[in-house]
């Protein structure tokens, strides 16, 4: 087995004078028969059973067959491949390290290659599955040599259609494929700014992309690639990439292949939010108390209170600790207008904690004819709205920021609130800890 694991993932020093790799023209063509293939999912599973990094043995050769969806050939990758299993719709994908450069010249965008699993490896390194040779107690590249003999080209080369996703459905699930994010845009205080040729840009320059919706990532860029220096474009669009992880394994991460792949035709920016609460100025370990947020308790004696973690503000009810026997806790938006607009959509990030089976500890309503009142509020009607909910019991999903996805509002008229409700009990075991953040009504 092995015990650690060097690799850096998407690194890019490239180097100008390395190339030892032929050229597509005298590159060998090869197909093998489908008994002696194996899914990148497959491969993933397998890894995953394991739990730990594995060198992968078979009776006989096995071929792994992917295509191809990174290129060097802007910089922005180095001596790697990234691999999916089709090119539309892929359900697996998985990077190769490979000990040549430039890659593109003989597997590039779009084409179909085998992989021969004997004899290698395959570990995670910052967050990212991948493949390559054992050496010791370290997964190394697959050295030039050893290159002919594991990564073999097949005659086709595909069009490659990025899966259209949204940043709340990323996960390991969708990790090294090729995506693609519309409706995205520049935050304000970065456009104009370059790519990775900024002052405080060391190997990447980190930028952030954020959609209509109040979601954000972050797309990175080698400050050895070629389009370091091109000044991020305004606008607003489509962005294709490769999802991955930053180098500390924190938060998942877009790389272009090329600045082409941003695609930003709408003149127009995002509208203004009716609601855009990112709770960023709360103070930690306090009562909730925001400018025109109402926060009740109806049973027990609990508030939503402020919390912050690694500089990231959010609101946070629990019912753990209270010895109550019935904790009911609303949390009241400031009020808006449906009617100034078309087109109204909700959305915001929940995350949990130490949750209890059966326990649906978070409810969220609109209202339409509440008076802003706290004694009005049992007066009022509260439409249930559905969300996807970050509740799951499974320990690896808490504490993990889950978005609610876009709740059409536009059957709504008048002035509308929208309320976060918890509900639970200490004494009876029904305790879950709920977080709420970046709350946003918008116009579409």
């Amino acid at each position: 087995m092995l015990l650690a694991v060097s690799l850096v993932v998407f690194s890019a020093c490239v180097q100008d004078d390395d190339f030892e790799t032929p050229n597509t023209v005298n590159a060998t063509v090869v197909d093998f028969p489908e008994e002696q293939k194996v899914s990148i999912g497959s491969v993933l599973g397998a890894y995953y059973q394991e739990g730990e990094p594995m060198t992968l043995e078979y009776n006989s050769d096995r071929y792994m067959e992917g295509y191809v969806v990174s290129s060097d050939e802007g910089g922005n990758f180095y001596k790697q491949l990234v691999l999916q299993d089709a090119p539309e719709n892929p359900t697996a994908a998985i990077v190769v390290q490979i000990d040549i450069n430039p890659v593109f010249t003989r597997f590039e965008f779009g084409r179909k290659v085998f992989i021969k699993l004997n004899g290698l490896s395959v570990a995670e390194d910052n967050g990212v599955v991948q493949l390559g040779r054992l050496d010791g107690d370290e997964l190394n590249r697959i050295a030039s040599s050893l290159v002919p003999e594991h990564v073999l080209r097949s005659e086709e080369i595909a069009t490659i259609v990025p899966k259209e996703v949204s940043i709340g459905e990323f996960s390991n699930a969708l990790e090294s494929q090729y995506i693609r994010l519309t409706n995205m845009q520049f935050r304000e205080d970065q456009v104009g700014m370059t790519f990775a040729s900024e002052s405080g840009d060391s190997f990447d320059g980190e930028r952030v992309l954020e959609n209509c919706l109040g979601s954000s990532v972050i797309l990175s860029t080698s400050t050895f690639s070629d389009f370091k220096a091109l000044t991020l474009p305004d606008n607003r669009g489509s962005v294709d990439g490769i999802l991955t992880r930053d180098f500390f394994d924190d938060f998942y991460t877009i790389y272009l292949n090329t600045p082409e792949a941003i695609n930003f035709d709408n003149p127009d920016p995002c509208p203004e939010p009716l609601i855009s609460a990112n709770f960023n100025d709360v103070t930690d370990n306090t009562n909730f108390d925001v400018d025109g947020w109402l926060n009740i308790a109806q049973a027990g004696s609990e508030f939503w209170t402020e919390q912050v973690y690694q500089g990231n503000g959010y609101a946070e009810f629990s019912a753990f600790g209270t010895n109550e026997s019935s904790n009911i806790g609303w949390l009241i938006s400031p009020p808006m207008d449906l009617d100034a607009e078309d087109g109204e959509v909700l959305s915001f990030q929940t995350e949990h904690a130490y949750p209890d089976a059966g326990h649906d500890a978070l409810k969220v309503y609109i209202s339409t004819d509440f008076d802003g009142t706290e004694a009005n509020v049992g007066n009022a009607t509260w439409e249930e709205l559905d969300f996807t909910s970050s509740l799951e019991v499974d320990f690896e999903e808490w504490f993990t920021w889950a978005d609610s996805g876009a709740i059409d509002l536009s059957s709504y008229s008048g002035t509308g609130y929208i309320a976060f409700v918890y509900t639970g009990s200490d004494n009876s075991n029904l305790n879950t800890t709920i977080h709420v953040d970046n709350v946003f009504v918008i116009v579409q």
